[in-house]
């Protein structure tokens, strides 16, 4: 999945949300490619952010800003299409999930870099 914004502003975005386990998981958790591609496992990690917050409703609610800022699909409509129960399972896979994610996504719709619709 591309990023709305670039690969060092996603990160800055991500940096603010306001927990500290949030921001130690980071380096471990958020991987984005050169071609400011994020990996599945940290789409869904942050996905899992904006759901629980780690019982702070603060950084929930930050995530979830996050997400709907770097990400090319609303929080509302990810949520609406991915489980959370998988998210929490597959967000550290080791194994590629791209194909697996785009699967779930699949007719959705989203904006990508440039204002382009894509459909999964």
């Amino acid at each position: 999945m591309h990023l709305k914004k670039s690969t060092d502003e996603a990160r800055k975005l991500v940096l603010s949300i306001p927990h500290k386990t949030c921001e130690r998981a980071i380096a471990e958790n958020w991987k984005v490619g050169s071609d400011e591609r994020v990996r599945a496992q940290s789409v869904l990690w942050l996905f899992c952010w904006a759901k629980t917050g780690m019982n702070s409703e603060h950084a929930r609610r930050v995530a979830v800003r996050v997400f709907d800022e770097i990400m090319p699909i609303s929080f509302a409509e990810f949520d609406a299409a991915v489980d959370h129960a998988y998210a929490r399972e597959s967000r550290y896979a080791s194994h590629n999930i791209e194909h697996e994610l785009e699967e779930i996504l699949s007719g959705l719709s989203w904006t990508t870099p440039g204002n382009h619709d894509r459909s999964v």
